[in-house]
């Protein structure tokens, strides 16, 4: 194609370039973490849609269309490797890769697609849209991640993870606040205009910026690193998901087991058995009555996990499906979830797999007697490059965000103790049975995020809207005058 006629085509111009943007955001994220490539990628966002408003008409339809474009790009680009899951349970089940490699990318797509809907009724040439873009992003991403189960994965805060100071300041409003705040510095940097001096927005972006990482910087100086006097034992396996279930290899994770420090194995490390010494957190398959749940056992006591992997763990109208296709190797596997209000440790929080990406799911776990997260997990399902990483770091933000530390024990994936401003204590050896011992880090007191949650979140939502209606009318006032 020549050049000029893509420049030409405004709306193909448009649309390429929409779902390139998308594809660049995904550098963002693990295991690439460009810095400040989602500051760029969203400003660049922005200027697409002061694009659209100003130069096309049928704005409602390109606005949806460029959204959906641009989410279709990040997704297909940054959870591929969801599609690995199918061939891990069942190779038979090729036919099915489509589903998670190109169809969820599409809906997921959608809250993007919804979002500029949203922000095309809201934008316009005051600086009210920047404000508007930014609160939008964030309710389009807390909906992705409450809607059907949610699916908070990939958020725009956790772009900041090749930062541990810019990071700290989830300890106050949480990823969604880090993600506001992003996206305003973004939309704020690339809406200067030299003939217009607007300098004051570049120059409040450069200010919040400089504060959250002057935060960062101070807690993570001041962290004393404190251990509570408490010692545990992280094992790590590295099987692939046909071997994990032999005798053989159970044996062999029970030799390497404490008979006197807890010991902390991965999600259904021991099978179809959570038998063991009470100081050993066991991961295992429970069968009820022929219900099965994917479980963990520690000093007499058991934990269910709550929150299933749709289609993973737990298919939509499995018990109805089954009817049609009873051989179904999907539908066999899927799973009962377990109670809210299950009894356990008071001085731990178990979190089983995809539980601990949830921050209001792990907040609510939590009790003020709580002192260590213990996420267990088996990421044999994901390969070996960005699904296990990804994972790795939405929950490292866990301990941040609650100022409590974390052990971390996984099959495949990574295994570690992350004490509690989100630092990595101690990290197994990934590519083999192994294990850590580690002394505990003690908890931070309170922080601000555990404390009020996401209030503050709402809070500056609000604040954004109000702001921009204030600014809005302003606008229109000047412009009759």
């Amino acid at each position: 194609m020549n050049p000029k006629v893509f420049f030409k085509n405004k709306k193909l111009f448009v649309y390429s370039s929409s779902f390139l943007l998308g594809i660049l955001l995904s550098l963002s994220f693990e295991p690439f973490k460009l810095p400040f490539m989602s500051v760029i990628v969203i400003g660049t966002f922005f200027l697409v849609n002061d694009y659209i408003y100003q130069n096309l008409q049928n704005k409602k339809k390109i606005f949806f269309l460029t959204g959906l474009i641009f989410g279709f790009g990040f997704f297909i680009s940054s959870i591929n490797w969801i599609s690995n899951s199918i061939l891990q349970l069942n190779s038979d089940l090729y036919y099915l890769i489509p589903v998670p490699l190109l169809i969820l990318p599409l809906v997921l797509s959608l809250f993007y697609a919804l979002m500029q809907i949203s922000n095309c009724i809201t934008w316009s040439q005051s600086t009210s849209r920047i404000l508007y873009f930014s609160a939008n992003w964030v309710i389009f991403e807390l909906l992705r991640s409450y809607i059907f189960t949610g699916f908070p994965w990939n958020l725009i805060a956790h772009s900041w993870s090749w930062s541990i100071y810019f990071m700290q300041s989830l300890s106050i409003f949480g990823v969604f606040g880090l993600s506001l705040m992003t996206v305003f510095c973004a939309a704020s940097f690339f809406s200067f205009r030299t003939k217009q001096n607007n300098f004051m927005l570049p120059l409040i972006a450069i200010m919040v910026l400089l504060t959250i990482f002057s935060y960062g910087y101070n807690r993570v100086s001041n962290y004393e690193g404190i251990k509570s006097g408490g010692s545990l034992r992280i094992v790590h396996t590295n099987f692939d998901q046909s071997e994990k279930w032999k005798k053989e290899l159970h044996k062999k994770m029970a030799e390497i087991g404490s008979q006197d420090l807890i010991t902390v194995f991965p999600e259904t490390a021991f099978g179809m058995e959570g038998i063991g010494p009470s100081n050993w957190i066991i991961g295992y398959i429970r069968n009820e009555k022929g219900e099965y749940y994917n479980s963990l056992s520690f000093n007499d006591h058991q934990y269910d996990k709550i929150k299933l992997v749709p289609f993973g763990e737990k298919i939509p109208f499995s018990n109805f499906l089954k009817i049609f296709f009873p051989k179904n190797s999907l539908l066999l596997n899927s799973m009962t979830s377990g109670n809210d209000d299950q009894f356990f440790e008071k001085n731990i929080t178990p979190l089983i797999c995809y539980e601990a990406v949830f921050p209001n799911f792990v907040r609510d776990r939590i009790n003020n007697e709580t002192e260590l997260l213990v996420n267990i997990t088996n990421d044999a399902w994901f390969g070996t490059f960005s699904g296990p990483k990804q994972h790795f770091i939405h929950v490292l933000y866990r301990s941040v965000e609650l100022g409590i530390p974390l052990v971390r024990s996984s099959n495949m994936g990574i295994s570690a103790l992350i004490n509690p401003i989100g630092i990595i204590d101690g990290i197994v050896v990934p590519d083999k049975i192994s294990f850590l011992d580690a002394e505990i880090p003690k908890k931070i007191e309170m922080t601000i995020y555990r404390q009020y949650g996401e209030l503050s979140v709402y809070f500056l939502i609000v604040l954004f809207f109000i702001i921009g209606y204030a600014i809005d009318q302003l606008f229109l006032r000047k412009k009759n005058d």
